[in-house]
């Protein structure tokens, strides 16, 4: 029993001491688990090391990619928010939720954002935001809100909503959501505000503010800066 365990014992400091001489080496580490998986008291030293040195960037806990998690399809996210009946989208309780009117961004595997079509107006539409988490047994589903500026009493004033209207358009490679509204439709004044997603939310980033409505047309990126 003596030899065996000083046997074990030498293969076990011979390993040690190249992982810490290269200790990035995760393939390594993964061919000499297989290799010893039989030997019982080595894996529990290893495991004993993995809780004593563990942290969320060792590698020797990083398991990135062996359990990989499917993405959902467009389709089982669209039912499950219809299963919903407490989410009041588009400040209505029977919003009919659909492929023709609903864009889904995955932002990673377990993270979406859903972008849902309202109703249109005279020139502009309507559209609301839900951020899809599926990182939980039960997939959450939470309301965006987003700070905006409104014209009230002849001045701008700041305040929240979860419904946006005008020309939308959202960027999955830099995650911004550009919202271009017009006043009129004429297209001579009105707003161009940016928001930057980050933490699970929509940062105002950029607000513009033409109020004149003269019928001189400028890039409503040259608005009048009003925030920041």
């Amino acid at each position: 029993m003596i030899w065996l365990f000083n046997s074990i014992s030498y293969k076990l400091r011979l390993h040690l001491s190249k992982y810490f001489h290269s200790f990035t080496s995760y393939q390594l580490l993964k061919r000499n688990i297989f290799k010893y998986k039989h030997n019982t008291f080595f894996i529990f030293v290893l495991l004993t090391l993995q809780f004593i040195l563990g942290c969320e960037n060792n590698p020797l806990i990083r398991l990135e990619g062996l359990a990989d998690v499917p993405s959902l399809d467009n389709e089982e996210i669209i039912r499950s928010l219809g299963e919903k009946d407490d989410l009041g989208v588009c400040n209505s309780e029977n919003h009919l939720i659909s492929d023709e009117n609903t864009n889904i961004y995955e932002l990673n595997t377990t993270e979406y954002l859903v972008e849902i079509f309202c109703f249109v107006g005279a020139y502009q539409g309507s559209y609301q935001y839900l951020f899809y988490d599926a990182n939980q047994a039960e997939h959450l589903i939470s309301t965006l809100s987003f700070t905006v500026f409104e014209e009230r009493g002849g001045s701008l004033q700041i305040g929240e909503t979860s419904l946006l209207t005008g020309a939308l358009e959202f960027d999955p490679e830099t995650e911004q959501l550009m919202v271009d509204r017009k006043a009129r439709g004429l297209g001579d004044c009105g707003s161009y505000a940016t928001y930057q997603w980050q933490d699970d939310n929509f940062t105002l980033v950029e607000y513009r503010y033409k109020g004149q409505c003269d019928g001189v047309y400028i890039p409503v990126e040259e608005y009048p800066l009003i925030y920041p």
